[in-house]
Formats: structure tokens, sequence, C-alpha cells
């Protein structure tokens, strides 16, 4: 039992299960839970992560200005598998602690994606606008079965969408600004138990021409930001079906609108956005557009898993280089 440093867990989430509060607190006798039932921010924040020397945080933004009041706190680590919302150098710069385990989330993310995925084949948005409003249509949808499936990011989760669409012999390509080769896909493609020539790299441009689905499964970073916006948007199928369970921003959703109101036959199915929560979203009122409300990772497995590691990262943490 730790009974010298405070723990602040700043995700609501964790802060509500009980099975990860009561292992947590297993281990260290101080611990300061979320218990306000929203995300904390600015001044709200910084006096919640006051006492602590170690933090578990979740989708909070840790700016300069909140770090540069928190002299106390040593160690950060990440619920969830996102770190757009934590400045790395700026950690570095104040000698905070990383802890960090990619990929942990992958399971509830990619069964998700599926899930938008056959949504939008399936036009379940469509039939079920219709029965609400008295018309009990039949409109044809599509089967996965052999679609060209486009992945932008091919980590921990594109890779495990990989293995879910296994059983529908789809083709699959990427884009990854990191380089596999010959080994690599075979290696992974045997993990996966996938043929290997279903599996390709391509660029971006190649990836938007090949692709009737396009799921998205990348950090948003600077280079990343806005990496879909208009022109890309234009290279797509007139029919293609757009995913991103990513991070909002990397899709500019103003071009996303446009393409989607000039495409009916195209569909998009989101679970994050620029500004969440995302209620007055304007693609929310197109009938191509299936939304939900950032929750990809929000399974009870998904959940255990996200905080068990957040817990190990309090002890098993890296300084950053």
């Amino acid at each position: 039992m730790n009974t010298i440093d405070t723990v602040a867990v700043a995700s609501r989430s964790f802060s509500k299960n009980d099975d990860l509060v009561k292992n947590l607190q297993s281990k260290y006798s101080s611990v300061i839970l979320n218990n306000f039932g929203k995300t904390l921010q600015g001044d709200e924040l910084v006096n919640f992560l006051m006492p602590a020397t170690k933090a578990i945080i979740g989708i909070e933004e840790l700016t300069e200005p909140v770090l540069a009041k928190l002299t106390k706190l040593k160690v950060i680590s990440k619920y969830g598998v996102g770190l757009n919302n934590l400045d790395l150098k700026l950690l570095k710069k104040r000698n905070i602690r990383l802890g960090f385990t990619p990929g942990v989330n992958k399971q509830s993310v990619a069964e998700l994606t599926l899930t938008l995925i056959l949504i939008g084949l399936k036009k379940i948005q469509d039939n079920n606008i219709d029965i609400m409003n008295g018309n009990w249509s039949q409109e044809k949808g599509s089967e996965l079965y052999g679609k060209n499936i486009g992945l932008l990011g091919f980590g921990n989760i594109g890779q495990k969408l990989v293995s879910l669409l296994q059983p529908f012999n789809c083709k699959i390509s990427f884009f990854d600004e990191k380089k596999f080769s010959k080994e690599d896909l075979s290696n992974i493609s045997s993990n996966l138990n996938f043929e290997p020539n279903l599996i390709k790299q391509m660029s971006l441009k190649q990836v938007l021409k090949e692709s009737d689905i396009l799921s998205i499964h990348l950090p948003l970073t600077a280079s990343t930001e806005n990496i879909i916006s208009l022109d890309e948007l234009n290279e797509l199928r007139s029919n293609v079906c757009i995913i991103n369970t990513a991070r909002g921003g990397i899709v500019n959703e103003k071009d996303l609108y446009i393409f989607l109101s000039e495409n009916p036959f195209s569909y998009a199915g989101f679970d994050v956005y620029k500004e969440e929560p995302a209620i007055n979203n304007s693609l929310f009122k197109l009938r191509n557009f299936f939304g939900t409300s950032h929750r990809s990772s929000l399974t009870n497995e998904g959940i255990l898993s996200m905080g068990m590691a957040a817990i190990n990262g309090l002890d098993d943490n890296i300084n950053i280089t």
C-alpha cells in the first residue's frame, strides 16, 4: 500500500467504476475521484489536481497554464489511448513521467467501427427514420463481403479491425506514415489469419480511390488535422462509407457536410468530433450521417482494460525523451 502519493482520477468513467476504484484504493491510501459528473477543465481541473503527485487522465486538456500550477504532479497515467490532449514536450520540460499502454481499447473500438460500417451498408439509419415516420420502406442495402476497405492508420486498432473482417473476404488497402516491409505484412497477415495478398500499403490518394469503405484510425497531430478535406473527399466514390472512431479534427466537418449533401448515396458514421459534446453539429441533420457520442471504448470490458492499464501506469511509467 502506497501511503506517500496522492492519486487524482480525472476521468469520469473510471471514477464511476466500483471495481477500478477498489483496485486503485487497494494500492494507494489517498485517492481523489471525479464525482462531479463532468469533464473538468481550466481552474476546476487545476483545483482538482492540485493535491496530487500522480494523476489518471482521460480526455482532460492539460495545457501549459494548467500544468504550471500543478507543482506536486510527478506522474500522469493515461486512461485510454489518445495522447492528443497531452503536450509531451511540456511533460518532458516539467519532468513529469508518463504511463501509457497503446492499443488497450482496440477490441472495443474495432467492434464499434464494424458496427458503424454495417449500419451504413445495410442502410439501417434510413430504414429506422422511415419507420418512425410511418413509412415501411424496404430500400436495398449492400453486403460487406468482398468490399475494398481503406484504412487510414494501420496500428493496433486498424489491425484489430482487419482481424474482425477476416470472414468477409475483404481487400485491405492502408495508408500509414510507417513503411511496412513485405516481411512485416506477411507476419501481420499470418497473425490476423488473413491472406497476405489481400493487404497492401498505398499512398493516401490511392487508398481514397480504391475504397468502398474508408475507416480512420490515425492520431490527431499537426500533420493529420484536416488530412481529409474537400479535395480528399472528392477522390472518394460517390457511394463511399466513411467511418471515424479515431479523433475529431482529422476530417474537416464542414467539407464532409458538403460532400454528404452532394452525394446522397454516400454515408458517414462518426464517433468523434472536432467539438464535443456535438449536440449542435450540423452533420446530425443529414439523413446519410450516423453519429455516436465518443463511446467506442465505453464497454464494460474496455473500461476495465483501460482502467487497469492506467492503474499500472502509475508505477510502470517512463521519462519522456
